[in-house]
């Protein structure tokens, strides 16, 4: 795979490894024009028509055309624009290419090439794949708590070293954040997240589905939601959400909060997690973030992702 093709995916990674999406154009060996931003936004807005071209030029996409990435006509017309000689994107796999409904292409003007991308990177597709198969955004949960399921506020991860980037990466100013109700009663620490992105709180797994619905027929393909365990319980046994980020305090313990009346009540309902995975765990010095996914989310129909 091309070195310039691996900037542009990791630069789309950077913004959001979901849903991210970049492109990077290149005359000769100079840079001269690149851009990220999030599925389904407008991706080549800032082109205008170029300079004639002096050297050859190139452009590399983290994305193959499909719905919720740029249309065949609008490459097109940039390649014309630009005189681009060659032009380059990732070759998915069959299940995320039907998963994605991604367009066939090929052309005469220039170049084309869609080197082989790898099954572990394809899980920045998770997002647009999601709303477009499953007609809902990709829902990934953040959960903060002790090893007996009871709440700890997200202060107490976030003062981890590293904890903070890794939290903050998935709650940009563009993310839309499902926050359960009860916690915004007990953990300041929601009130600021609540200042910096768009949140909404949410009393049950219904009222998320009637979000999900909302965003997706707005586009929408992710959602964040900040929940207890019980809660998670509740959303994964009716396969609202996707992916469950759960940070939990072994040491330096601060003041637990009491089991909720809840809690008791839903216990019979906790998840086995039959047909998830833990995709990777990280250690703090107070405890650890484990990650975890339904292993055939996005394309159920065939086979399991591998990242």
């Amino acid at each position: 795979m091309p070195d310039e093709l691996v900037m542009a995916l990791n630069k789309a990674k950077a913004l959001s490894s979901r849903n991210g999406v970049a492109w990077l154009m290149f005359e000769k060996n100079q840079l001269i024009a690149s851009y990220s931003g999030f599925a389904g936004d407008p991706m080549f807005a800032s082109l205008k028509r170029g300079k004639p071209a002096a050297h050859q030029r190139r452009l590399y996409i983290s994305s193959p055309p499909h719905r919720h990435s740029y249309k065949i006509s609008e490459l097109e017309e940039i390649a014309e624009k630009w005189e681009l000689d060659l032009v380059c994107f990732p070759q998915l796999s069959e299940a995320m290419n039907t998963a994605l409904a991604v367009e066939a292409h090929e052309s005469e003007n220039y170049t084309l090439t869609t080197p082989a991308l790898s099954l572990k990177n394809e899980s920045i597709f998770f997002g647009p794949a999601m709303l477009e198969k499953h007609h809902r955004p990709w829902t990934t949960c953040f959960i903060s708590m002790n090893s007996q399921g009871q709440g700890v506020k997200y202060d107490h991860f976030l003062s981890r070293f590293g904890a903070e980037s890794t939290f903050h990466h998935a709650l940009t100013k563009h993310t839309i954040v499902a926050i359960q109700k009860s916690l915004t009663q007990s953990d300041p620490q929601l009130n600021a997240i609540k200042e910096k992105c768009c949140a909404i709180e949410i009393e049950n797994a219904d009222a998320l589905v009637q979000l999900q619905n909302k965003l997706a027929r707005g586009g929408q393909s992710t959602l964040v939601t900040l929940c207890d365990y019980a809660f998670f319980g509740e959303l994964a046994n009716v396969n609202t959400v996707d992916e469950c980020r759960t940070y939990v305090a072994l040491t330096e313990l601060p003041t637990f909060q009491p089991l909720s009346a809840s809690f008791g009540k839903q216990a019979q309902t906790v998840p086995s997690l039959f047909g998830w995975k833990v995709t990777s765990t990280h250690s703090f010095d107070a405890g650890v973030l484990i990650q975890m996914r339904r292993k055939t989310q996005c394309m159920d129909e065939t086979r399991s992702l591998n990242a």
